[in-house]
């Protein structure tokens, strides 16, 4: 039995779950990590070089495929509003890190979902499907975090991983509609 519909819609799914291990990692690391990172006072600009490592990323992959200009600049477009947001919200840093982690998580499992739709595999509402995913799998991290002596249960972040991942995805969903308009408008 074929599980994948194609070699992209694995290597979103194998990118998925490298996320998602990397998020359930912090519960145990990232306590002493982020302690290490306040005491440093590293915390703040570690979140910056981070999404200016992205920003750079992203440009280096238009720059790569000149044929799709306009699309890389309604992502450039889009990224940089999505970075503000994030900055000009009364967040902490942790909640920011849940804006990218989520937001991540809930992006690679939606592009994973759309590339199996794409290949006639039955995907009903894959948005909503992926906004779900991401964000109950934050739940389950949140719960976890209950029952860690030097971890915080905090319902407020499990809101937050939802809001995360709506927030990324229906961005994405707003960009590709962005796309077919200027594809079809030229």
């Amino acid at each position: 039995m074929k599980h994948f519909t194609s070699k992209r819609e694995r290597k979103l799914w194998i990118y998925a779950f490298t996320v998602f291990i990397a998020i359930y990692a912090t519960l145990f690391l990232g306590g002493q990590l982020i302690n290490f990172m306040i005491e440093r006072r590293i915390l703040e600009q570690s979140t910056f070089y981070l999404f200016l490592v992205l920003v750079v990323a992203f440009i280096w992959s238009g720059v790569k495929d000149s044929s799709k200009k306009k699309e890389y600049w309604i992502y450039a477009g889009t990224l940089a509003v999505y970075g503000m947001a994030v900055l000009r919200m009364d967040l902490s840093t942790s909640e920011r890190s849940h804006m990218f982690e989520y937001g991540l998580l809930s992006l690679l499992i939606y592009e994973a979902l759309m590339e199996r739709k794409l290949h006639s595999a039955k995907v009903k509402l894959p948005l909503l499907y992926a906004i779900l995913t991401a964000g109950t799998i934050g739940l389950v991290d949140e719960c976890i975090q209950y029952f860690i002596t030097y971890r915080v249960f905090d319902s407020i972040d499990i809101g937050f991983n939802y809001f995360a991942a709506t927030f990324a995805v229906c961005l994405s969903f707003g960009v590709k509609k962005l796309q077919h308009i200027f594809t079809y408008k030229h």
